[in-house]
This record gives C-alpha cells, sequence and structure tokens, in this order.
C-alpha cells in the first residue's frame, strides 16, 4: 500500500484500474442496515400507495441526502470516504445519492437475454444526456460511485447488478452468431450479502439480473466527481438539508 493513501490498499487500487470495481465485505453495520431499511420500508410504502405501484414495479429515488439523516449521514462514511478521496483526490463533490426497490419479479423476465436492448435492463454505462467526452474512444476518470447492498444478493438472480469487468478501458463486446453481445467471459455477477459495498468506476457498462428471489432488492448509490461538474439530483440543496453540517459534509452536498 502506498504511504499517501487513507486507506486504499494496493490490491484494490489495481483492481480498479484493471476491472473498475472492487467489493468491499462489511461495509455497513447490522445497526447501519436496519436503520436504513426501517426508512426505505417507511418511504416505499407511501409511495407505493400514492404511485398505485404494482407488486412489480420498481421503486427509485434520487437526492435521498435530502429526504431523511440517515442518507445524508452515509455521505461521508468514515469507512467508505477515505476510499473515494485515494481514487479520486479530495476536490470532490456528490453528484447523484439514490436509493432502489426491486421487488420480485415473474419468471418469464428471465427468458429475455441478461441485458440485452428487448430486457428489463439494458447494458449501458453511466453518462450526462451529452455524453462524456473521450478520448481515443475511451471515456476518462469522470465519476465513481458506491452501491451499499441491504438485502441478501448471494444467489443468482436477485436482481443484482453485473458489470463487465475492464469495460471503462475496453470495449465490452464480442461477435456471437453475428451479433454483437456483452462478453460472458468478464461479466461479474456482484452476489454479495448485505452491508457489502461496491467501489466502481460508473463508466463500467453494466445491467441488472432479474429478481427471481422471494425478496425485494433494496441498495444505495452515492455517486461521486469532480467540484467542477455540476451536480445531476440537484442546484443546490436546502437549508434545512444543510443545517448542522460538518464542513466536509457541506463540500460533499456541493456548497463551495
Amino acid at each position: 500500500m502506498q504511504k499517501d493513501k487513507l486507506k486504499l490498499t494496493a490490491e484494490q487500487e489495481q483492481q480498479f484500474e484493471e476491472d473498475g470495481f472492487f467489493l468491499v465485505e462489511d461495509a455497513l453495520s447490522a445497526q447501519e442496515i436496519g436503520e436504513l431499511l426501517e426508512v426505505i420500508h417507511e418511504l416505499y410504502e407511501r409511495y407505493r400507495r400514492e404511485r398505485n405501484l404494482g407488486p412489480h414495479d420498481p421503486f427509485q429515488m434520487r437526492n435521498i441526502v435530502a429526504l431523511h439523516p440517515v442518507f445524508k449521514k452515509i455521505v461521508d462514511h468514515p469507512g467508505m470516504l477515505p476510499l473515494v478521496v485515494d481514487l479520486m483526490g479530495f476536490n470532490i463533490q456528490l453528484r447523484t445519492s439514490h436509493l432502489d426497490v426491486r421487488p420480485p419479479q415473474p419468471a418469464a423476465v428471465a427468458e429475455k437475454e441478461l441485458g440485452s436492448a428487448e430486457s428489463f435492463f439494458p447494458w449501458h454505462a453511466d453518462q450526462p444526456d451529452y455524453g462524456w467526452p473521450q478520448v481515443d474512444g475511451i471515456t476518462p476518470f469522470m465519476e465513481m460511485k458506491i452501491g451499499y447492498y441491504l438485502t441478501d444478493l448471494s444467489q443468482h438472480n436477485s436482481g443484482a447488478i453485473c458489470v463487465v469487468r475492464g469495460s471503462h478501458r475496453t470495449s465490452p463486446w464480442i461477435e456471437r452468431e453475428g451479433r454483437k453481445v456483452a462478453d460472458p467471459e468478464r461479466v461479474f455477477e456482484a452476489k454479495v450479502r448485505p452491508g457489502t459495498a461496491l467501489v466502481w468506476r460508473t463508466a463500467l457498462w453494466h445491467c441488472v439480473t432479474p429478481n427471481l428471489s422471494d425478496h425485494a432488492r433494496k441498495c444505495l448509490y452515492y455517486g461521486y466527481h469532480p467540484r467542477w461538474i455540476r451536480p445531476s439530483d440537484f442546484e443546490h440543496q436546502e437549508p434545512a438539508v444543510l443545517e448542522g453540517c460538518t464542513p466536509i459534509q457541506l463540500q460533499l452536498l456541493g456548497e463551495l
């Protein structure tokens, strides 16, 4: 491990550079998971009624740091923010924060090829509507996310995220039977236990598996980028959100 790093190990740094991601097990404690799930359950039940969501409809909310203090605490999580600083430097802020609830789905959704254009969740890499600038076809390191998984995703087809290893540097596609598909040898399905975090470059091509389990997948994502890029979830946070924040939290929430 390099001496100037706060927490990042040499192995994590290498995997982040080559594969574009690494996992951190037990990133959240059982108490933190319980607090988050309690709030998510309340939000989900309320909006499920208000939006008349069906039993299989996914649920997502953005700028969750403004919804509840339990989400704001995660933005500078002491066990995880040092990894972000080691990878991106200290001149960073939050671009997005969102929660996802993906209930169990009908078995028929698994009949479509994973991540195909016909599937419920096609392969994509995160970027603005107008795209990131590229150099020789490669997107520079513009953003990273931490995904926090709060439910058990250890079984195949539990709604876990899938990423194509190294697709931030090289094309994810190969030719198979006359069409382009994501190289299955490089696809990684994040089959993880509750409390695990995925630290990843959002330039990675990714999708999610169908959720054929007996419980909803519940997770949080926090996206970080340099302060010279505009956030996508907010212009300015409301004063009530900023009240009581530390200087580090204020910076991450976009107060320059």
